[in-house]
């Protein structure tokens, strides 16, 4: 009969620390989540982390003062593996903290997505289908930066951990009757190699109504994203704070010369112009003029429609085959892609370029 983990509510005192440490230290299977706030600036700050084993579960509150480096090199040991749900920011949170990323992940979320999910499940859908458990949404907008930590807040952290054991177990079974392990584990070790440190075509792509732009408005859009991330980084302030993203589309459409231009373009604050409208000018002449000299190597190319359409029939029908959804399989860039006349070797490698190469084939339209 196995017992019940040793419950540590919130953990504020370096004894109590220690304590937790001596009781996950052996683990291999670290079950973990964070709570931070980033309302208002642009790196996260963590307030909790929770960690769970099968002896241990605990929630750390990481503004009490601990020392939390020994807790990092316990859970960032290389024999660890990290169990999360949709475990992106998570990732993001402790990289921002460390520096540093776990050596292997296990994300129940994509986990969940190869049997049938929704590609984006959240952890209450996951819980409910698959353990029968209800966590309630009474505290998903809390302040995790206030304190003291109500009791409500204390159970809610600990029940984000205290389930993704035995959920993965479950998923794991039921990826090996699929025969998608291998399939799992690729897109557990994609998902840890995507830069944690945005790279400019990332948050441009991100950008609504960026990928219509080109020539110079294309230049001078990207050069506002780069002068943006920049300043956002240095100022610890969300990019909308810096320059809202309609904002950065509407002067990059307008190619303002001057201040007295800038001014011109619709619904900006005076404060913005007056502040930064130098240095925004200065960023965008100088991609404009490179523009002019050198190959867009970022040009968007236009798809071929009717291959567009036709990949994209046969991508729901294979997904269908396959009992997932077809998003998992090909996303809106990657059908772009090759409806544009790139070959399935510029997706990355492994199962979906492996399925995808079939259904441009059967399509004989491949480019190779």
């Amino acid at each position: 009969m196995s017992r019940e983990p040793t419950e540590y509510p919130i953990v504020d005192t370096p004894g109590d620390l220690n304590q937790v440490l001596e009781g996950i230290s052996d683990a291999t299977l670290l079950a973990l989540d964070t709570e931070f706030v980033r309302e208002r600036t642009y790196f996260p700050e963590l307030c909790v982390l929770q960690v769970a084993t099968g002896d241990v579960i605990a929630a750390i509150d990481c503004l009490a003062g601990l020392d939390l480096d020994p807790l990092f090199e316990v859970l960032l040991a290389q024999d660890k593996v990290w169990i999360l749900h949709s475990g992106r920011q998570d990732l993001e949170v402790v990289y921002y903290q460390t520096r540093r990323i776990p050596p292997r992940l296990i994300d129940t979320q994509i986990a969940a997505g190869l049997t049938g999910m929704p590609a984006q499940v959240g952890l209450q859908g996951l819980l409910a289908e698959w353990l029968d458990v209800d966590l309630g949404k009474q505290h998903t907008r809390a302040d995790w930066s206030r304190r003291p930590l109500t009791d409500g807040l204390k159970h809610y952290a600990l029940d984000d951990v205290r389930y993704l054991l035995a959920v993965w177990r479950k998923l794991e079974d039921r990826l090996e009757e699929l025969g998608r392990l291998e399939w799992f584990h690729e897109d557990c070790e994609r998902q840890l190699a995507i830069p944690i440190e945005p790279e400019l075509d990332m948050l441009y792509d991100k950008i609504k109504g960026a990928g219509s732009l080109t020539g110079p408005h294309r230049a001078a859009a990207r050069a506002l994203v780069a002068w943006r991330e920049e300043r956002a980084v240095a100022r610890n302030k969300p990019r909308r704070w810096i320059l809202a993203d309609d904002q950065l589309i509407r002067i990059a459409r307008a190619l303002p010369q001057s201040v007295a231009d800038l001014k011109q373009v619709r619904d900006l604050p005076p404060r913005l112009v007056g502040r930064s409208g130098p240095a925004m000018l200065e960023a965008m002449l100088e991609a404009m003029t490179q523009a002019e000299t050198l190959a867009d190597p970022h040009r968007p190319v236009t798809p071929d429609r009717a291959l567009a359409k036709a990949l994209q029939a046969e991508v729901r029908a294979r997904a269908a085959d396959l009992g997932i959804q077809p998003e998992l399989l090909a996303t809106r860039r990657d059908i772009a892609k090759l409806a544009a006349g790139q070959s399935a070797d510029a997706l990355p490698p492994g199962w979906r370029r492996s399925i995808l190469a079939e259904i441009l084939a059967a399509l004989n339209r491949d480019p190779k």
